[in-house]
């Protein structure tokens, strides 16, 4: 399955100067982190170079940034142009421009996360730069521009400023040159970073879905839209896997007599039916669990080794999940082997003894 392709743009924060190795720095963390819970490689090229300024980003990143199909982009970049002087105008003029580029790459929004300048005020490295108030009201006045023009673009903006202010006498909380953070620090980072976009960021698992896999969760959120639920379900996605009818999956249902009307009629009777007279409300969003369970599915199919996921990856992720769906098809026998076998050839068991018993008939 093809790598997601992560961009980190950046200074000595992104880079990981300090750190023994490179992939101890916050967006290899990420990296991780995506890849451990999607199972899908991902592909990261980490443009963090120590000492550069907004001016060097837009100079030597962005162009490389233009380049690189990215799926998934970071950026933190600040700290040196606070230590070089630069004033407030004229650094919200240069993020303005980066953001912008980031925009025009056709990255969404979602996927795309400003980071705070950690606040280096107070540690011994920095006192060549000023003193530590002063460098702290410029690090709060920096990340407030940060802070504004991602929200104008709609990006995620994470703090990460609290965390750099916590006093740890870990001996790895800080690098040896006593201004970069260590790898506990950076563990700290990606875990926050990662607590704010992870809905988001699994969800590019979904550019990975087959055509009939990106219809049956169409099909779902329309039906949960349909029975009003504020939320779309394993229920739903089972619904979306009735409603997709070429492949592996519906010869499966079929088999096990599961049929969209039986299960829609289940489903009111657990959730309550359609309420025609109730004002519309927002669209259903996605729950954690559904989220873990349309990466399970990608999990399945990079398991398989294919190269897309199918209607019969996400049966799979529902039989082994939870939920009303899942229930749905535990009671009418519904098994990862029974998909696998359908998948591969293999008839059920049942038919296999009924033409074995075919066969003896005729002696």
């Amino acid at each position: 399955m093809e790598s997601i392709r992560y961009l980190a743009l950046g200074d000595s924060y992104t880079i990981g100067t300090g750190l023994e190795d490179e992939a101890q720095n916050f967006p290899s963390l990420l990296a991780r982190r995506l890849k451990d819970e999607t199972g899908i490689d991902v592909a990261l090229v980490n443009l963090g170079v120590n000492g550069y300024t907004t001016t060097d980003l837009i100079r030597e990143e962005l162009p490389v940034a233009r380049n690189a199909r990215p799926e998934l982009v970071s950026i933190l970049i600040g700290a040196n142009d606070i230590v070089q002087g630069s004033d407030e105008p004229g650094y919200r003029g240069r993020l303005q421009q980066i953001y912008q580029a980031i925009k025009e790459l056709g990255v969404p929004a979602a996927r795309v996360l400003a980071i705070s300048i950690p606040d280096f005020s107070p540690l011994p490295g920095a006192a060549p730069f000023g003193s530590p108030s002063h460098l702290r009201a410029r690090v709060d006045a920096f990340n407030a521009i940060a802070r504004t023009e991602a929200d104008s673009g709609l990006f995620w903006y994470v703090d990460i400023s609290a965390i750099s202010r916590e006093r740890s006498t870990r001996d790895d909380w800080l690098a040896a040159d006593g201004l970069h953070p260590g790898l506990a620090q950076h563990r700290a980072f990606a875990d926050r970073l990662w607590e704010v976009v992870a809905p988001s960021w699994r969800m590019v698992v979904f550019d990975r879905f087959s055509e009939p896999a990106k219809q049956v969760v169409k099909v779902a959120f329309s039906e949960a839209e349909a029975m009003r639920s504020q939320y779309t379900g394993s229920e739903h996605i089972l619904m979306g896997l009735l409603k997709v009818e070429n492949g592996v999956h519906r010869r499966v249902l079929e088999e096990l007599r599961i049929t969209y009307p039986r299960v829609r009629k289940t489903v009111a009777a657990v959730v309550g039916r359609n309420n025609k007279s109730a004002s519309p409300s927002a669209p259903p969003i996605l729950t954690t669990r559904t989220t873990t369970m349309l990466t399970a599915a990608a999990l399945e199919a990079t398991k398989e080794g294919v190269d897309a996921v199918g209607p019969e990856h996400l049966l799979i992720a529902v039989i082994e999940g939870d939920g009303i769906g899942s229930h749905i098809l535990a009671d009418r026998g519904a098994t990862v082997a029974r998909v696998r076998a359908a998948r591969d050839g293999v008839p059920p068991r049942h038919e296999k003894w009924m033409r074995v018993r075919s066969f003896l008939d005729r002696f």
